[in-house]
């Protein structure tokens, strides 16, 4: 007898990437559908805290992952140290199928029913899951994405190799270090667009895509003066200055998608951090 798929549905609840129809449409006929089924509130943020559920579910033979990317997915399982296995993992992505495809995918095989469990949504919590993850197919190890940061979201591990050890350090809606990175290597699944968002990467515009910027470039811009001039009085720069200011603060979120309040939010040491190690970049 053929062992039926776990069904893992994802109702990624932090953002409004997935369309609410399509998710609605597909819990409804999962749950009416009799077979064995788990509904978890935001695969990003069980990552995030590492939730052992997530090691019990990579452990399925068989599983079908109603979410979003599946290179996504993949990196978020990763992440949070439970490696999801090369066979028996089929991935669904509700941002690019219709509701109809996707429930014909889950449910269109004639497989015994295991049994029906029904999970109950948990509340969303007061952090918003937005964090990158590291594609290691992809990853070069060349640190840019470390030596950028300035909220600590990035580490080393025992081996050298870059990792994300700090998820609620990273400011919310802020891709600069995905669009950063030469190789596309960082994922942020709740992004808007492709490929950082997980999407498939076209290898022919690699570094082109993510604009090929260097942080030296950008770090010797001024950026710390630009922003520190922000909670001051206009009254004390002539408006030539004032405005080339402006011209360049708009260009920073222009090309790093960096968003406003962000850049308005750092504090002296993490603009000192900022100058410090695109100093350190300079002469290396």
């Amino acid at each position: 007898m053929t062992k039926s798929s776990l069904i893992l549905f994802c109702n990624c609840a932090y953002s409004q990437v997935i369309s609410e129809g399509v998710k609605s449409e597909v819990l409804n006929a999962i749950k009416g559908a009799g077979v064995e089924f788990e509904a978890v509130t935001d695969l990003c943020e069980m990552s995030a805290k590492k939730n052992p559920a997530l090691k019990r579910l990579a452990k399925e033979n068989r599983i079908k992952i109603a979410a979003c990317y599946p290179r996504a997915v993949k990196w978020l399982f990763h992440a949070s140290g439970a490696p999801l296995p090369q066979e028996g993992v089929e991935f669904l992505n509700m941002r690019t199928s219709s509701a109809e495809e996707i429930i014909s995918l889950l449910l269109g095989e004639k497989t015994p029913v295991r049994c029906k469990r029904e999970i109950q949504l948990q509340e969303k919590g007061e952090w918003i899951p937005w964090f990158p993850v590291i594609d290691y197919d992809r990853c070069k190890n060349c640190m840019q994405c470390l030596n950028f940061c300035l909220f600590g979201v990035y580490g080393l591990d025992e081996k050298g190799q870059v990792q994300v050890i700090n998820p609620a350090g990273c400011k919310t809606n802020c891709p600069a270090c995905a669009r950063l990175c030469p190789q596309t290597a960082i994922i942020f699944p709740k992004y808007t667009d492709s490929p950082i968002n997980g999407g498939e990467v076209d290898n022919s515009k690699t570094g082109t895509q993510n604009l090929d910027l260097d942080i030296t470039s950008l770090s010797h811009s001024d950026i710390h003066e630009l922003i520190r001039q922000r909670s001051r009085s206009k009254k004390r720069f002539s408006k030539d200055k004032t405005d080339r200011r402006q011209v360049n603060i708009a260009s920073l979120q222009e090309q790093l998608d960096i968003p406003s309040n962000v850049l308005a939010s750092l504090s002296s040491d993490e603009l000192g951090r900022l100058k410090k190690n695109s100093e350190k970049k300079k002469h290396e």
